[in-house]
């Protein structure tokens, strides 16, 4: 499987791309200086972006963990655990995007992007549900590893980079964004 974005849907994306773009921006800087346990506006904030339609008890276990892996940084399957360890859930989206926070390189697990690459989560009943889950997400990393590094990559970044000029992210997260953008 290869990630397949034409031209028109990266200039199509591109646009739309700017409605969340200054809140990751926000909440990316702000998040290495708040106690993101506690604090309420960066909370608001995340979760606006990252659509986070959880209980406040599970918002509070969710964002104690995403405080405590800013000194302790956590892969994604330590993530994945820690957050079904918390609320009895697991969440694959969610403990990506704590993983993709940490280290912006890193991929969302959406459903969009999903559906994007023709990929989907195992099914909740399946045995070794955890593997295949960290599986997909490395799955995913390789993916956009391999389009980032090709012409068509390269290009996305370009017109990335000619539309939003002083953004600081990654180039995942331009891909992200991008395949966010492209229903």
């Amino acid at each position: 499987m290869t990630l397949n974005l034409t031209l028109h849907q990266v200039d199509s994306a591109l646009p739309r791309v700017s409605v969340g773009l200054g809140n990751y921006i926000w909440f990316q800087h702000e998040f290495r200086i708040r106690d993101v346990a506690s604090d309420v506006e960066f909370q608001k904030r995340f979760g606006g972006f990252y659509q986070v339609r959880r209980s406040s008890t599970w918002r509070a276990a969710f964002f104690q963990i995403l405080e405590r892996a800013k000194s302790s940084p956590v892969s994604f399957g330590k993530a994945l655990t820690a957050v079904h360890e918390a609320t009895g859930r697991v969440e694959a989206s969610f403990a990506s995007k704590l993983v993709a926070t940490l280290d912006p390189g890193q991929p969302v697990i959406d459903s969009v992007v999903l559906k994007n690459l023709g990929l989907k989560l195992p099914p909740v009943a399946t045995a070794d549900r955890f593997t295949q889950i960290q599986a997909l997400h490395q799955r995913l990393a390789d993916l956009y590893s391999e389009y980032l590094a090709s012409e068509s990559g390269r290009e996305l970044v370009r017109r990335f980079r000619r539309v939003y000029p002083t953004t600081p992210i990654t180039e995942a997260k331009m891909l992200d964004f991008v395949l966010w953008q492209s229903r």
